[in-house]
């Protein structure tokens, strides 16, 4: 299985860079969004003309998320650059409406998070009052060990695995149903297509893309390296963002081109799976 899993990522990273037109044109897109959430959060409400640019914005950017998503989910080496554009632009809508459900259980998962880390008094940043007692009591330590908060370990668990992997994992499967098979049929197959997104080897292509677009860029982004040189420390930001503008895109496209290639393919029954 692992063999198979690396073997499908290896084939599409291929696939991806044969129609780089495509690709131009997904960085673009993916540009454009970037730009409109970064100007939704810069721009202040003060004047008339700023509070309609931040609605705009507020609109215009899950539309531009849609729009990638579907040109991701329906690029294929063959057709042109234009061709995909109109196809995502004739059925993003349908990938807003499939996502609906995924949307609303987001949104109740964190309610239900936020509601259960206040009733457990599980804040981050607020450690446990019989662990400060604990550790006051200890004067002869000079710097005792904090111990673990299980409270707040459980409840981060569970928000990064739904929010991380369970939700974006079947949200991707449910986008390539409803690309390559239409909406109402997405809809009628929903059990079987989320059953094949939990599937062992579509965890393992999702995790190792996860590793791409998503640990990598971290820290890169955040794990800065210290320099006297202004322009030298400039020139490594710049070049840092660009490192990241690509690990995101290129690693997220090649994860979902791999998990097509995945939806594919039979699923074995468990007795082969097993061996």
């Amino acid at each position: 299985m692992l063999t198979e899993t690396f073997r499908s990522i290896i084939t599409a990273a291929r696939k991806v860079f044969t129609n780089w037109r495509a690709m131009l044109l997904l960085a673009i897109v993916y540009a454009s969004l970037l730009a409109a959430l970064y100007f939704f959060v810069a721009v202040r409400e003060a004047s008339i003309g700023q509070v309609i640019l931040t609605f705009a914005l507020a609109i215009a950017a899950p539309l531009l998320f849609f729009v990638l998503q579907g040109m991701v989910a329906s690029q294929t080496d063959e057709v042109s650059a234009g061709f995909l554009l109109r196809r995502s632009l004739a059925s993003f809508w349908k990938l807003i409406l499939i996502s609906l459900p995924l949307i609303a259980l987001a949104v109740l998962v964190a309610y239900l998070l936020a509601k259960a880390q206040n009733h457990l008094g599980a804040s981050p940043n607020v450690p446990d009052r019989s662990l400060l007692n604990e550790i006051g009591t200890r004067v002869d330590a000079p710097h005792p060990a904090r111990p673990i908060n299980w409270k707040v370990a459980i409840l981060s668990t569970v928000r990064y695995l739904a929010f991380g992997l369970v939700l974006p994992l079947a949200a991707i499967h449910l986008w390539l149903a409803t690309v390559h098979e239409g909406l109402g049929s997405a809809i009628r197959k929903m059990v079987s297509h989320l059953a094949r997104a939990f599937a062992p080897r579509s965890v393992l292509i999702y995790i190792a893309g996860f590793l791409i677009f998503g640990v990598a860029p971290y820290f890169l982004l955040f794990k800065t390296t210290q320099t006297k040189h202004a322009w030298l420390e400039l020139t490594l930001l710049v070049m840092r963002l660009v490192i990241v503008f690509a690990l995101t895109l290129f690693g997220w496209v090649i994860t979902v081109r791999a998990l097509a290639q995945f939806s594919k393919t039979p699923l074995p029954d468990r007795a082969n799976e097993a061996a």
